[in-house]
């Protein structure tokens, strides 16, 4: 399964908040805790982005900038970091489709964010 890297987060936050038992419980966990790994290293990139156009950033993760232009440089940079995708694989058999029958059952009202995580979930799941 292929996810951007801007969707992360919101994957990781959904998957977190969803209630879910048993099989299904595991499946998601495994899964989540694959997408907190690629969290990090996603932080991890944008700090050398920070450090490649000579910025600083502080403990909150807020970037000072030099001169303007490196504000534009680093901007752009990381929006090709963020539409990057990263490639996640099952770790147990069938975990995903575990997960995507979880996600098909669902039961709890879901709108705005989440329906649309939700969404994007199944239909990577699906294919």
């Amino acid at each position: 399964m292929n996810i951007k890297k801007k969707n992360l987060v919101k994957i990781y936050n959904f998957l977190d908040k969803l209630e879910l038992v048993g099989i299904e419980s595991r499946a998601r966990t495994k899964f989540n805790k694959d997408v907190y790994n690629s969290i990090e290293e996603l932080e991890e990139d944008e700090k050398t982005l920070v450090r490649e156009v000579g910025a600083s950033a502080d403990e909150k993760g807020h970037v000072t900038f030099a001169n303007p232009e490196d504000s534009i440089t680093f901007g752009k940079s990381q929006q090709e970091l963020y539409e990057e995708e990263v490639i996640f694989e099952e770790k147990t058999m069938d975990q995903f489709d575990k997960l995507k029958e979880a996600l098909i059952k669902y039961d709890k009202p879901l709108s705005g964010i989440e329906a649309g995580v939700y969404d994007l979930l199944l239909d990577e799941l699906e294919k």
